[in-house]
């Protein structure tokens, strides 16, 4: 079994604004230390900025939470994946996408909203999953059931508790220099 969306439901909700939209960027990354997913961005913990990224310690890794988005965009210039795997979900009022990186190898990635369209090395890796979660067909609690297969995905699970617990913070204005 693993992950399900009920298990992620109080996240998506923390990251929901007041009439029901959810924006976040989330990673999940495997067998890495808050420190060292930091690092692979250059982030330094406790510095400023207008955008800024949460490292949390979850059981199996690390899981990012991040405002602005730049790691999302940024990937192939510093990638978390490597060595290791990473599965992010970014939503907004724009889209909502799945992404699953192996060894810095993209393997799957697919807007929650359309299935069909995915690309990647091995696009279906996480078929079972993704039928069991409804992704297949966008019927289940999308947002929830992301974040549950990039739970299952990466290994990685992150609970309300350990949510709550300080997490290393740091900003992410630094990133934006790749988009100029």
């Amino acid at each position: 079994m693993g992950a399900t969306a009920a298990d992620y439901a109080w996240l998506r909700d923390r990251w929901t604004d007041g009439v029901r939209t959810a924006t976040l960027c989330i990673n999940f990354v495997a067998d890495l230390s808050p420190g060292e997913a930091l690092r692979r961005f250059g982030v330094a913990p406790g510095a400023s900025g207008e955008y800024t990224i949460a490292a949390y310690e979850a059981t199996g890794g690390t899981v990012l939470a991040e405002t602005g988005w730049a790691t999302r965009y940024s990937r192939q210039y510093d990638p978390l994946s490597a060595r290791t795997k990473a599965a992010t979900v970014q939503v907004d009022i724009k889209g909502a996408q799945f992404t699953y990186e192996v060894n810095d190898r993209l393997i799957t990635t697919f807007s929650l909203y359309s299935y069909r369209f995915r690309e990647g090395d091995d696009p279906d890796q996480l078929l079972d999953d993704v039928r069991e979660l409804g992704l297949f067909d966008a019927s289940g609690d999308l947002v929830p059931s992301a974040l549950a297969l990039a739970s299952r995905a990466t290994g990685v699970d992150l609970s309300r508790n350990q949510y709550t617990r300080p997490s290393l913070t740091g900003s992410t204005d630094h990133l934006y220099d790749f988009f100029e």
